[in-house]
């Protein structure tokens, strides 16, 4: 009877486990030179224009499990459109600063990003114990209080589904990372007149307005207020 009731409590515990991770989620292309909308925080004729959108991976395909793993982990993504509107090539990094709200931030390296966002793979070993068998007849013994099966097939199908998962997860988590790092803004050159696309992963848990100003203008100090004019000298009376 302790037997049965081992086996039948680990089998509602590996249960649970793969109902709550569920199968493997593939991952659809953000693709951020196609986002329909950008909200754009720069004025007209200005050197560098700016846009952005937040919540990049909602904004296109199936990416739920990556959205919830950006959310967990304290992750924003989002789509920006930057253009070089001066007469001299631009590096983002070395000649921007992006604002998150009053205060500088710096993107999290795509690397670093994907590396926390990805999807688990080895979770998926879990289904090598999810095995069928069709047909046979099955006793139960009253005095012993063990229940037995004889004859039937038996379907090994838990290693072809944790095979099948864990393949998905790993090619979700590639093209992931692909992605970001496609996309990746560090150090990119911006040629004058030129528009790029990118995708930058902050981590920040509140939606602030952005902006991204040139190092140069970030810095510069404000006008000093003009002197006072002052009347002009006058010779002393001769007299």
């Amino acid at each position: 009877m302790k037997k049965r009731l081992t086996r039948s409590l680990a089998t509602f515990l590996v249960g649970c486990t793969l109902l709550g991770s569920g199968c493997a989620a593939s991952f659809t292309p953000m693709r951020p030179e196609r986002m329909a909308t950008y909200q754009s925080s720069s004025a007209i004729g200005a050197p560098v224009q700016f846009a952005y959108q937040y919540d990049a991976l909602r904004m296109r395909g199936r990416n739920k499990k990556y959205a919830k793993k950006a959310q967990k982990h304290g992750y924003q993504v989002i789509a920006v459109r930057v253009t070089n509107n001066t007469s001299a090539e631009l590096n983002f990094s070395r000649d921007a600063v992006l604002y998150c709200g009053n205060h500088p931030v710096t993107p999290v390296l795509s690397s670093l990003a994907a590396n926390d966002m990805k999807q688990g793979v080895f979770i998926y070993l879990l289904y090598v114990l999810l095995n069928f068998n069709i047909g046979g007849t099955t006793t139960y013994n009253s005095y012993t209080g063990q229940q037995t099966t004889t004859g039937g097939t038996f379907l090994p199908t838990g290693p072809f589904i944790a095979g099948g998962n864990m393949l998905g997860a790993s090619l979700a988590n590639k093209n992931f990372r692909n992605e970001l790092e496609q996309y990746d803004l560090t150090n990119r050159n911006i040629r004058p007149g030129e528009t790029v696309y990118g995708l930058i992963s902050l981590r920040e848990q509140n939606v602030a307005p952005l902006r991204l100003e040139l190092r140069t203008v970030a810095a510069a100090p404000a006008p000093a207020e003009p002197a006072p004019t002052l009347p002009p000298a006058t010779s002393p009376d001769p007299r």
